[in-house]
């Protein structure tokens, strides 16, 4: 379940780096910067919207794995 949350957080990551560059390319470079604004603030919730679901994914990852196995603590009545 974790692979669908990794792929959807890719695709909006690059959905969120497609975004900034239309803004750019289409409208900051033509010198249009006021309809580039709202473009941006999409951009940049998609975006991090993408990077959370990516944290998520390797969190979600993460707990599945086995936890390692620890040494017991050692006694110290039974040393002396």
């Amino acid at each position: 379940m974790f692979w669908l949350r990794e792929i959807a957080g890719w695709l909006l990551v690059a959905l969120g780096v497609f975004t900034f560059g239309v803004a750019y390319f289409e409208w900051i470079r033509f010198g249009r910067v006021y309809p580039a604004g709202p473009l941006i603030l999409i951009g940049i919730f998609v975006f991090r919207g993408g990077i959370h679901l990516l944290k998520v994914a390797v969190a979600a990852r993460l707990c599945q794995q086995p936890e390692p196995k620890r040494p017991r603590p050692v006694d110290s009545a039974r040393l002396r």
